[in-house]
């Protein structure tokens, strides 16, 4: 399950349900790249297995932001792990729900396809075991160029907000990009054009594709979807607008046609 397209550094793919999972080589053991749903946990161990690593070499979890799909399982893996994380996300990760207080979804096909799922996966109602962050576990606030190289991850932490307010991406020094929901690739029949289904702020997300474009970033790892070419950023930039999006919650309204 080694993804080659890493360009030479070690790294691996694990994709339990709809969210790729990276793991990373650390000096210590291997740094892993968000979860899944909570309900995904044994699949992950399962791919983990598969891959031969034991869910103890886990020494750190970096959450690119607090969503249910991205932080499901984290507690399962908390006893002997460090969490990297935004500092906005402590108290967004202690409420154990998705923050949808702006924003909305990005158009209509992805509202119509969110309200399907919500009718066939009823457990899907955004929100995930709390989480509670420790003394020894580590925020950044801003950019953060130091944290991953003395891990041994010659890298660095970006600030990619947007998607939500404590969003951040892992940019190699080789130009590989691990943005969670920066960007994705999934499902692109719908128009995303390569955006995430739900922004909270257009005007940071565009701020956040510019950042990325002049980062240095080569491929896009998304946790959506298959890698792509950061020029993809570049020709969808500017797609969406605040107006466009649709601030119905297809989760909340499940039963508005009944009352």
């Amino acid at each position: 399950m080694t993804d080659d397209a890493t360009n030479g550094v070690t790294g691996i793919k694990l994709s339990p349900g709809s969210t790729n999972c990276y793991l990373l080589e650390t000096d210590r053991g291997y740094l892993l790249i968000d979860t899944g749903y909570e309900w995904e946990y044994r699949t992950f161990l399962a791919q983990l297995a598969d891959a031969g690593i034991d869910v103890d070499e886990i020494e750190y979890l970096l959450l690119t932001h607090h969503h249910d799909d991205h932080v499901g399982f984290a507690n399962e893996l908390l006893d002997g792990v460090t969490v990297i994380a935004h500092e906005a996300a402590e108290a967004l990760l202690r409420a154990g729900e998705n923050d949808r207080s702006g924003g909305g979804l990005l158009n209509r096909r992805v509202y119509y396809l969110a309200k399907v799922r919500s009718w066939l996966t009823p457990e899907w109602d955004l929100t995930f075991p709390p989480v509670t962050l420790r003394d020894d576990d580590m925020l950044v606030d801003g950019d953060d160029d130091r944290l991953l190289r003395e891990l041994g991850i010659d890298g660095t932490i970006l600030e990619t907000p947007g998607h939500t307010p404590d969003s951040i991406s892992v940019l190699l020094d080789d130009g590989t990009l691990f943005c969670g929901d920066a960007a994705m690739s999934r499902p692109l029949w719908a128009g995303i054009e390569y955006h995430t289904i739900f922004i909270t702020d257009v005007d940071q997300y565009y701020e956040s594709w510019q950042k990325i474009l002049g980062s240095g970033a080569k491929r896009v790892y998304p946790a959506h979807g298959d890698p792509f070419d950061v020029e993809r950023l570049r020709e969808h930039m500017g797609a969406y607008s605040d107006d466009a999006l649709i601030e119905t919650d297809p989760i909340t309204s499940r039963y508005a046609d009944f009352g």
